[in-house]
């Protein structure tokens, strides 16, 4: 006999193969219209501001390949993985899924999932044309064109600038460096550091908070949920967050005598936790539960290295109040040479003006005016009684 309920439970045929052709065709679509649109753009203006077009047109397309493929290609070959494929995939499974399965069934674990080497490739180089636009930026690729062709931005002197927060500067040395520095600070560095965050972002917290929420969910199903392991994977990232930010430290406007002990204690708090992460990571294989004891021993050393980086700053502080010359002379030193140097002062000539009355004689005012009478004439009187 007909089975209704049998037949309305039943998966319709072939759905994963047409959603996936579907979204590689919309894909398709999206990329040509795109490719067409801009096409003829690039051929109207090309031909009405030739020179004056292509220029700013070629700094735009090295800015954005180049800073697209550092935030969003993913040069990860052994494990393959994607975000948005995954979740295509999950949600293909729940279509094809009965409606009697359950749905921890049909979530699969993200560090399991894996794209064919083809499909892997393609995918990286289509992020780039999809989303390259959003990374343009022009003087980034005015900078990077000019290195290419062999000339000096002042890159070779960027070590240098990671010493400058932990020493004192002696003279204007360390203002001289930011100078030597300032077109790589400004055209190349500000860009990269941004999609270098974008990239720590995406692959190191998103993708790390999608695999412990995936692999919890397919452990917890299987009857094994392995905590140490989500908890060594989160330390992780924030301790790479935080020592990302430390890094972005070494590039602030402000240094004092201080900074170095924010930086420090930042780079160590960071430090801290990815050690704390790399042997949570060895005993999760043995243990599943974090033991209590060892949460107490992170909070305390984290504790710990913010009040020796905090009493140190406080010390200075105090002292710094009583000899400031001492202790904030050079850095505002550096300030002023580096802000002479922002407004040209040293190029300012002063050139003296001694201007001197003429007298002339009464007998001789008469020719004094007609030989001046072009400059008179011109003169308008406001206030004539005053006159």
């Amino acid at each position: 006999m007909y089975n209704s309920s049998s037949q309305s439970n039943g998966p319709p045929p072939n759905a994963g193969k047409l959603i996936r052709f579907g979204i590689v065709v919309a894909i398709g679509i999206a990329v040509l219209i795109m490719i067409g649109n801009q096409g003829v753009i690039l051929s109207m203006n090309m031909s009405e501001f030739g020179s004056q077009f292509t220029k700013p047109l070629q700094y735009s397309l090295i800015s954005a390949v180049v800073l697209a493929a550092i935030a969003l290609v993913n040069v990860d070959v052994k494990n393959r993985s994607s975000v948005v494929w995954y979740s295509i995939n999950v949600m293909i499974t729940f279509l094809n899924r009965s409606r009697s399965d359950p749905v921890s069934k049909n979530i699969s674990s993200f560090r399991e999932y894996k794209m064919s080497i083809p499909q892997f490739t393609i995918w990286q180089l289509t992020k780039i044309f999809l989303f390259g636009a959003f990374f343009v930026n022009i003087m980034f690729g005015l900078g990077l064109t000019y290195i290419l062709e062999g000339n000096d931005l002042g890159v070779n002197k960027l070590p240098e600038l990671f010493s400058l927060p932990f020493g004192t500067p002696q003279g204007s040395d360390g203002a001289q460096t930011v100078i030597e520095l300032i077109p790589t600070l400004t055209l190349i560095i500000p860009p990269i550091l941004g999609v270098i965050g974008i990239r720590l972002v995406i692959y190191v917290g998103f993708h790390s908070i999608i695999r412990v929420l995936t692999s919890y969910i397919y452990d917890s199903s299987q009857g094994k949920p392995k905590f140490l392991n989500y908890v060594s994977t989160i330390e992780a990232v924030i301790g790479i967050g935080i020592i990302w930010a430390g890094i972005n430290m070494f590039f602030t406007e402000q240094i004092d005598y201080n900074t170095k002990y924010v930086i420090g204690g930042t780079l160590a708090a960071g430090s801290a936790l990815v050690g704390f992460s790399i042997f949570d990571k060895i005993r999760s294989k043995v243990l599943t539960h974090p033991i209590k004891r060892d949460l107490y021993i992170r909070i305390f050393a984290l504790i710990a290295i913010g009040i020796i980086a905090g009493s140190i700053m406080a010390v200075n502080n105090s002292i710094a109040d009583t000899r400031k010359i001492e202790y904030l002379g050079p850095y505002t030193q550096q300030q002023i040479s580096l802000n002479r140097y922002l407004a040209e002062l040293d190029k300012v000539k002063v050139t003296p003006n001694d201007v001197k009355l003429t007298s002339v004689s009464p007998n001789n005012i008469k020719s004094y005016i007609e030989s001046n009478k072009d400059v008179l004439d011109s003169i308008r009187i406001w206030d004539w009684e005053a006159a």
